[in-house]
């Protein structure tokens, strides 16, 4: 089965649960983003996806690999689960520039 619907969660400090969420659909394609501002919202989210049969859920970089075993395990590991990462030397450049 193809790749057909994706989940896509945001953390930022100033990001509301309710408000900051979208949608990228095509006839191939339907991808939900939600903005977060903590670990525990964010299995909110994914539990709410899993209600909308999403294939898959990627975190954004602002997740460490704990938040994401735990968000996880809150889904009971039903669906594929990743998030962003960078390398060492653009978590370099990251620090430099946004540090």
């Amino acid at each position: 089965m193809a790749l057909a619907r994706y989940g896509f969660i945001v953390k930022g400090p100033d990001l509301e649960i309710i408000k900051h969420h979208g949608r990228i659909q095509t006839e191939l394609f339907d991808m939900a983003v939600s903005g977060v501002k903590t670990v525990d919202e964010a299995i909110l989210v994914a539990q709410e996806l899993l209600t909308k049969h999403v294939q898959l859920i990627e975190l954004c970089g602002g997740f460490s690999a704990e938040d994401a075993d735990r968000i996880r395990a809150a889904t009971n590991d039903m669906i594929p689960i990743g998030r962003v990462q960078y390398t060492p030397q653009e978590r370099e450049r990251l620090a430099r520039e946004f540090g």
